[in-house]
């Protein structure tokens, strides 16, 4: 039966793999760093503002899931440290890993996307690689992603995560009224540039001819002879 994770549930272990990858010595982390990472700005879409009382009932149902664990004390610890279990669990290699934490932590994206992100937790050296990532975890049963049909005004499909739900996408402008507005506000320009060079014509027409002035007959009639 596939796995079913709230956002707060897929934010923390995002976060617990994130950092076993990008900073080891720090790892297992204390609560107090998993609030601190679930909470980031940087690599995190969206930002959130998560209460520790939050993290704290996610990393519970986490380790009910067997996710998560805490960490062995070692000498001198005051706070308890948790790490992720999805080695154990799903079996995921270093590059899987980095892939399934950038989904949790970004939502769906492309090939292209995963493989440039996922990089700064291990290396990931082209779409070739990535592309075989992608094959082992949407082959596995159940499984762990699945690529998206091509959405409007998008080149490349993208790929989300299966382990839960997903934040709903704010509401955008569509991709085919975009592109519309930006070639109507070229073509009102010029017409509008057009309709000031008519004018000036004109203007310019009426200036020749009050210069020319009106028609003389000066030429029609013999002067008067001298008396």
């Amino acid at each position: 039966m596939a796995i079913q994770l709230n956002e707060t549930e897929l934010r923390v272990l995002g976060v617990l793999i994130e950092k076993s990858l990008t900073q080891p010595d720090s790892y297992p982390l204390t609560l107090n760093a998993i609030v601190a990472g679930a909470n980031q700005k940087q690599n995190r879409e969206p930002v959130r503002d998560h209460t520790e009382a939050e993290v704290s009932r996610a990393v519970y149902t986490l380790e009910q899931k067997n996710l998560v664990g805490q960490a062995p004390p070692s000498a001198g610890a005051r706070a308890n440290r948790f790490l992720h279990n999805v080695v154990d669990r799903f079996h995921w290699d270093r590059r899987e890993q980095a892939v399934m934490a950038e989904l949790m932590l970004r939502g769906r994206q492309t090939a292209g996307e995963l493989r440039t992100r996922g990089s700064r937790m291990t290396p990931i050296p082209d779409l070739e690689a990535i592309t075989v990532i992608l094959r082992t975890l949407k082959e596995a049963d159940p499984p762990f992603v699945e690529e998206l049909p091509r959405e409007p005004g998008r080149s490349v499909n993208r790929v989300r995560h299966l382990l839960g739900t997903e934040d709903v996408e704010p509401a955008a402008v569509s991709p085919q009224v975009a592109p519309d507005s930006s070639i109507a506000a070229p073509d009102l320009s010029i017409a509008a540039r057009l309709a000031n060079l008519e004018a000036k014509v004109e203007k310019l027409s009426e200036e020749m001819a009050a210069l020319k002035g009106p028609p003389h007959d000066r030429f029609d009639k013999a002067p008067a002879d001298d008396v």
